[in-house]
């Protein structure tokens, strides 16, 4: 990051940690993360992908567009961070590569998270060159048959080339990307979880992070872990437990937030390959009660759309200590089965 770069991102910090400290609604700063959406669509079927169940016509297939990119350019500015993800694989995106490096170019930590498939020698190359700084893999399983039952990959091919990246980025004297699995647990890969440790440490990435499964109709629902309350709390202290012998963060449910208060219509500037912003990372599709997009950044400024009645609305509601409805069944803040529910079948 140059230091021109740095001095305005760091101005920034200082003036969002203000308006949080203040508890402002119409906060003076600029988000400090922006997740950026490149398509929504995916190549692969998992059997518990919301895109099962949300509704296609609200939710037509498209990629993030260049002009689209080009209207973040005042918030990339100020902007510590960008993830690379959304409800699709974001590698498909036809404007992949030019987010990646826009990104970097404006001084951001860029941090990718993909289902695995893509990985190749070039694409290798291309993540280390443009200095990715994370790059976490979605993965729910590392035994090669669980794996193809659940998102009908094997995760043996995955691995190899994630080991691959290590060896790469290793040859050049490279520390980046920093590499990790996203996990979503449900009651039937709790047992996974060891497994995921030692093949965390084989290829050489350092970062297990556990997320609950949310079921998105009510057939699923019994696949919650919680459920299974005890032996989810237990595989979950175990995987912590044995992360940290072998240098492995594991990051659980519920660490992310802050004093107990979500940090999204805080932080976060989510903005779906269509250009539709929403301040929430759960539920941003649209779909019965669990929308609530904040306004599209081809129709309203993007200040505009930061301090909007709907980001104002939470950040009130949080501050004072009552968030709405939406958000106390959110299964990012709240500890409950209940939470782990979101029916969206045919809504």
């Amino acid at each position: 990051m140059s230091a021109k770069h740095d001095k305005i991102k760091s101005q920034n910090s200082e003036v969002l940690a203000d308006d949080i400290l203040r508890r402002r609604a119409v906060f003076k700063a600029n988000p400090e993360i922006l997740v950026i959406e490149p398509t929504n669509r995916c190549n692969l079927k998992c059997r518990l992908c919301a895109r099962n169940y949300w509704d296609k016509h609200l939710n037509p297939s498209v990629d993030m567009s260049r002009e689209t990119l080009e209207l973040l350019d005042p918030f990339l500015k100020t902007a510590n961070s960008v993830y690379a993800f959304g409800h699709g694989e974001p590698t498909l995106g036809k404007n992949f590569e030019e987010i990646i490096r826009r990104a970097k170019a404006w001084g951001c930590e860029v941090q990718l998270t993909t289902n695995g498939t893509r990985l190749d020698e070039a694409f290798i190359d291309f993540i280390i060159e443009s200095q990715v700084d994370i790059v976490n893999l979605s993965l729910d399983a590392v035994e090669s048959q669980a794996s193809i039952r659940r998102r009908g990959v094997d995760s043996v091919q995955v691995l190899r080339w994630l080991h691959r990246l290590w060896e790469k980025k290793t040859a050049v004297g490279s520390k980046t990307p920093e590499t990790g699995f996203a996990f979503t647990a449900d009651r039937d890969n709790l047992g996974e979880l060891p497994n995921m440790i030692d093949s965390l440490a084989a290829v050489g990435a350092s970062v297990l992070i556990i997320s609950h499964f949310v079921a998105w109709a009510p057939e699923v629902h019994h696949l919650s872990s919680y459920h299974v309350e005890s032996e989810f709390h237990a595989a979950f202290n175990e995987a912590a437990k044995k992360g940290k012998e072998k240098g492995i963060t594991v990051i659980l449910p519920f660490d992310n937030l802050l004093d107990g208060c979500c940090p999204h219509p805080m932080t976060m500037f989510f903005v779906r390959s269509s250009g539709e912003v929403w301040p929430c990372c759960n539920a941003v599709f649209r779909q019965g009660q669990y929308s609530f997009p904040a306004g599209n950044i081809h129709k309203t400024g993007l200040r505009d759309i930061w301090n909007s009645d709907v980001y104002q609305t939470l950040r009130r509601a949080w501050f004072n200590g009552d968030p709405p409805a939406h958000c106390r069944i959110c299964p990012l803040a709240t500890d409950a089965l209940d939470s782990h529910l979101r029916n969206l079948a045919r809504s």
